[in-house]
């Protein structure tokens, strides 16, 4: 065979050989896996996937992942397909993600966003959706609203419940004796609560709330108020009097008239026969007596018998010592 002959078999074998790859990677291919068979259920008007079906004792719907988009008449809107959807008691829809914008006029105002749940209260009216644009709100204060691709939850009468506001809300001072607060602003960009009536429940002080006579409540940390103003919840901190009840920079919990009702306990209290520990939880009586806290020793009941150390106990106004059944963990039963 000459040279030039064995150059064109050489070629002739790459040629085959090039060809062969495809053939030969396309059969190294892995094999889908077959594609699952989905049972649908239809309960109803409602087509469900069989396996997420929730009934009611009663027999009706309670819960299912959809297998198709369903439109809810009642309501308005569409629930998206692949997703859950929750009816309550009465059959109606509770709670969906929506296959569409749903747009709600004023005063309600909100347009919810697609693909994000939605929840209605039992007469239909919205309560809770992600904004799919900003929604005005003044009652946050001039110029506010309730940000967008948030989630805003509403009153029934379409009143702002609680969102991100995207300006600061001065709180005025409450005058209330038992417990009065100076002016403070809740932060801008931060979740906000109102009460029906438009004040503030819940949100992120931007500067220290000082409480005349008890203490201060530290800035960037949540603190909710009672419906006069008075501080109910907030991280306590620098007093402006020496005080031995509650940790500072601790959350702390107030009654009604100002005392404080629960929080951590700073150093080991003497209370009748009980030692209560110190850095754990303690719960005061709006009188300032201790109702509740964790032993930091064993307390002796009778000969031989005791509550050990580190029990979660109530003590009643005579210093009678229970052991705090809600803090009991059943055993494991083997």
């Amino acid at each position: 065979m000459t040279r030039k002959q064995l150059f064109i078999t050489f070629l002739a074998i790459l040629t085959v050989a090039s060809g062969s790859l495809p053939i030969a990677a396309a059969a190294r291919k892995p094999v889908p896996p077959p594609a699952q068979i989905v049972t649908v259920k239809n309960i109803g008007k409602v087509a469900c996937v069989a396996s997420s079906i929730e009934m009611n004792q009663d027999g009706s719907l309670k819960k299912c992942v959809l297998a198709e988009n369903k439109t809810v008449p009642g309501a308005d809107l569409t629930c998206a397909a692949q997703s859950s959807m929750t009816l309550n008691a009465e059959g109606n829809l509770a709670q969906c993600t929506l296959a569409f914008d749903r747009s709600y006029p004023e005063p309600t105002g909100v347009i919810c966003d697609d693909g994000k749940t939605i929840d209605l209260y039992p007469s239909g009216a919205l309560a809770k959706c992600t904004a799919a644009i900003a929604k005005k709100a003044p009652v946050l204060g001039p110029g506010g609203t309730c940000a967008i691709n948030t989630e805003i939850e509403l009153y029934p009468e379409g009143y702002v419940k609680q969102c991100v506001s995207t300006v600061s809300k001065k709180v005025p001072t409450a005058g209330a004796k038992e417990l009065p607060i100076t002016e403070f602003s809740c932060a801008a960009n931060n979740s906000i609560a109102l009460y029906p009536d438009g004040k503030v429940k819940q949100c992120k002080p931007a500067e220290s709330i000082f409480m005349i006579g008890k203490g201060t409540c530290l800035p960037g940390e949540s603190v909710t108020l009672q419906p006069d103003g008075k501080v109910q919840e907030c991280t306590y901190t620098y007093p402006l009097y020496q005080n031995r009840s509650c940790k500072v920079e601790s959350r702390v919990s107030f009654h009604a008239n100002g005392s404080f009702k629960d929080c951590t306990l700073p150093d080991d209290k003497p209370v009748g026969k009980a030692i209560c520990k110190a850095d754990a939880p303690v719960s005061y009586r709006a009188n300032g007596t201790v109702e509740s806290c964790t032993l930091a020793s064993t307390v002796e009941q009778a000969p031989g018998k005791g509550i050990p150390a580190g029990t979660v106990v109530k003590i009643d106004e005579k210093h009678v010592i229970t052991v705090d059944e809600k803090s009991v963990v059943p055993a494991v039963q083997k």
